[in-house]
């Protein structure tokens, strides 16, 4: 009887993760349709950029007149056992006053120099 406790308590476990994913990222356990950072929602747009071309993309979306910002892990996509998210973060002080949100566009890693572009849902 104890043994099918633990079972079906597992099952139980399994299937609010598997739905707690797909309300999360909107896919059945695959890469995410949409990402959530910064109290933002970013949507898949690109996969398949190298790290080089992740940081070109970063550099070039820096603001006129300003260096840009430095690639960090922002989060992992899902928590804890996930893949590192990247984001070139605005700092908190031109955000406030631009207006601006974290960041346009996160990249998820999904292989060993593979990631795939999401970007900001709803503009600025």
């Amino acid at each position: 009887m104890g043994l099918l406790i633990v079972l079906v308590l597992v099952l139980v476990l399994a299937a609010g993760g598997t739905l707690a994913y797909r309300a999360a990222y909107g896919s059945w356990w695959r890469t995410p349709e949409r990402l959530g950072y910064c109290g933002r929602t970013y949507l898949r747009e690109r996969a398949d950029f190298t790290r080089a071309e992740v940081s070109r993309n970063a550099s070039a979306a820096a603001l006129p007149g300003s260096s840009p910002y430095p690639l960090v892990d922002v989060a992992t996509v899902p928590p804890v056992v996930g893949r590192p998210l990247l984001a070139a973060v605005t700092p908190q002080a031109e955000r406030q006053r631009l207006q601006l949100p974290c960041a346009m566009v996160v990249y998820l890693k999904t292989g060993s120099d593979a990631y795939t572009a999401y970007g900001l849902s709803g503009g600025p």
